[in-house]
């Protein structure tokens, strides 16, 4: 049955039962009809029951609490259980200084709209204006201090990181555990904003720091020698390769000062070592040579000065002269005399000079820094041609000494006597 048809029956029959009733009470004024006025209120009541009763509906109670209606419970020990059940979420905070007195208002309530304890409960925690939801956050299982910010644990994640290096694999933890809950405090309770970043910047943290570097380690170079070359013979039979390290540093920090550091090192591949192969065979003179070199009797190019052979003829690279290493600008004279037949810059020679001795013999100087004489011009053995230079294709000071029979280049050696 719907309520309003139910309402309407109740009024209907409470309309019967005070008309009933102002008749009886007539008729007691003139003592007539006593007995019938009396069974027709009893017979209206018993319908106003009936009524009640087979729409389902029972009596209980509205709960006014703190000026609000915050539920309707079927007894008042509904609201005695919502008390306890407050009292064991605030952890026995909310006493009766800290609750309100509800009211309670009887009401014919369907059943199924009654509310539960737990629900009634939560209609207390929200209407006591003392109370609020918050955050504790305790130390080593102490509570230190309640906030109602909500941003607590992300203010407790930036002072936790807060020394970590910038860069490095950072573990940040604080030296004492700690623990963030959510909760049901009183204002009272709640810490100001300033008191909790104090508490948060006092905790100590500690930081490990790891940071790894990888560095490129150089190889080494090995000269192996070999007879079956010319001296000035140089070849890279393996190739170098460099190799490569890592270095891993872990650094711990106390509140950002630094209190241990461990360093390894580890290698990630070896380095492999160059192998160069240099001639160290000298080429030998013919009887032919002996007897051209003893008729052309040639003087040493570069007088007394000091010098090193840096490369023999042929050498395995089809070399064509001799070099001897010398300082730069160290005298270079005619070997004979002759006619100087060219002076200039000669593409990969550089500054050269070329002179003819005639009987078919020619000398070149090449890689001068300065040229002291001009083609045409007639020197006698001795006289000053240039001065040791590296121009040209050279990589270092030196002169670079050929002896030309016919048009043929020869191992200048014997010439010079080496």
């Amino acid at each position: 049955m719907k309520i309003h048809s139910i309402g309407s029956a109740i009024r209907r029959t409470a309309e019967f039962c005070r008309t009933s009733c102002g008749k009886a009470i007539a008729a007691i004024k003139e003592h007539h009809f006593v007995t019938k006025a009396v069974t027709a209120c009893l017979i209206g009541s018993l319908a106003v029951g009936y009524t009640v009763f087979s729409s389902g509906f029972t009596i209980g109670f509205r709960v006014k609490y703190a000026g609000n209606i915050i539920a309707t419970v079927k007894s008042t020990d509904v609201f005695e259980k919502a008390k306890q059940i407050v009292l064991k979420k605030t952890e026995g905070r909310a006493d009766s200084e800290v609750l309100s007195s509800p009211l309670f208002h009887p009401t014919l309530t369907a059943p199924a709209q009654f509310d539960t304890a737990d629900t009634v409960a939560d209609a207390i925690l929200e209407n006591t204006e003392e109370i609020v939801e918050a955050f504790s956050l305790s130390v080593e299982g102490q509570v230190l201090l309640v906030t109602a910010d909500e941003n607590l644990e992300e203010r407790l994640e930036t002072a936790r990181t807060r020394y970590e290096i910038d860069g490095a694999k950072n573990t940040s933890v604080f030296l004492k555990t700690t623990e963030v809950a959510a909760g049901y405090y009183l204002k009272s309770e709640l810490a100001e904003s300033s008191q909790v970043q104090a508490v948060i910047d006092s905790l100590d943290v500690k930081t490990v720091a790891v940071s790894q570097t990888e560095t490129q380690v150089p190889f080494s170079r090995k000269t192996v020698r070999t007879s079956s070359q010319y001296v000035g013979y140089s070849k890279t039979t393996t190739k170098g390769v460099n190799g490569l390290s890592r270095q891993t540093e872990t650094v711990t920090y106390q509140n950002g000062k630094e209190i241990g550091r461990n360093t390894t090192k580890e290698e990630l591949k070896a380095p492999v070592t160059e192998i160069i192969t240099v001639g160290v065979a000298l080429p030998k003179t013919t009887a032919q040579q002996r007897a051209v070199v003893q008729q052309a009797g040639f003087a040493f190019p570069l007088g007394n000065a000091d010098y090193k052979i840096s490369a023999y003829f042929g050498d395995g690279r089809n070399h064509k002269g001799i070099d001897l290493c010398a300082k730069a600008g160290t005298p270079i004279y005619a070997v004979a005399s002759g006619t100087v037949v060219s002076s200039k810059y000669d593409g990969n020679y550089g500054n050269c000079v070329v002179v003819d001795h005639g009987n078919g013999i020619m000398t070149r100087y090449a890689h001068a820094s300065v040229l002291c004489v001009s083609a045409g011009t007639k020197v006698a053995q001795g006289d000053l041609l240039a001065l040791v230079g590296t121009t040209g294709q050279s990589t270092g000071n030196h002169l670079h000494f050929e002896v030309v029979i016919n048009g043929n280049r020869v191992n200048p050696a014997p010439y010079i006597g080496l």
